[in-house]
């Protein structure tokens, strides 16, 4: 599906993508704007990817090029609604890939049932499985995007697929139009105002670092891990 968007600058392509993409999936009160059926959906653990274990990741695959840089990883709890069916949760492994071109992949995998424990306090429910999800998100333009949408899942209960599938597909045409919505934007949007206060942020570090180089109380060092290239990396599916 391609989607286009009101470009207020060059640098709204590389946060447009992937980051206002996983805040409509990920964000509980942008959620329920395309899901009649989530009740709560949270990080439950998230994982600072700037940190070693991300860093080893990396170092273990090396090829940026090819798996992206990673933006965001943890893990994520979703509760549904008591509905035709009853409640169903999930514990979720996702990140966020981005690459040089503005490109981004949004990935998620179900933890496995020895992580069971991680489940956050109280009533435990029926356990959906969503095997596999990746949005890949790819710039067509300065004002339009491609996106792939795949998930693989299995909603538990023993409950066939030929009731449950339609489901599933509306709520997805749900997301996409809610999508389409939200990056037309227009003056005084959510998207819009976010963009501003983006570029306010960036103008206002780079204004940062230009008064701390030009006192000579900012010292670089170029062998920090932070500043060696690939940086952190995680396991797409």
């Amino acid at each position: 599906m391609c989607i286009s968007y009101a470009l207020i600058s060059s640098f709204s392509i590389y946060i447009l993508l992937g980051e206002r993409f996983s805040h409509i999936l990920t964000h509980i009160d942008e959620r329920k704007q395309w899901d009649d059926q989530v009740k709560e959906n949270y990080e439950i653990y998230p994982i600072d990817p700037t940190n070693d274990y991300c860093r080893l990741d990396n170092a273990i695959l090396c090829d940026e090029d090819r798996f992206g840089k990673c933006k965001r990883i943890g893990v994520g709890y979703t509760e549904t609604k008591q509905g035709i069916i009853a409640p169903r949760e999930q514990l979720i492994l996702g990140g966020m890939q981005e690459y040089e071109n503005g490109a981004t992949i949004l990935w998620g995998t179900e933890m496995s049932e020895s992580q069971n424990h991680l489940f956050p306090e109280g009533k435990r429910h029926v356990r959906a499985h969503s095997h596999m999800f990746a949005a890949t998100l790819a710039p067509t333009g300065t004002d339009s995007f491609d996106v792939e949408y795949l998930l693989q899942m299995d909603v538990g209960g023993g409950l066939p697929y030929f009731m449950i599938t339609p489901a599933i597909i509306s709520t997805v045409k749900n997301l996409f139009k809610y999508a389409e919505d939200y990056y037309a934007g227009g003056e005084g949007s959510e998207l819009d105002m976010y963009l501003k206060q983006k570029l306010y942020e960036r103008d206002d570090d780079y204004g940062k670092m230009e008064t701390l180089l030009k006192e000579g109380d900012m010292v670089i060092d170029h062998s920090h891990p932070v500043l060696i290239d690939n940086e952190s990396i995680l396991f797409t599916p």
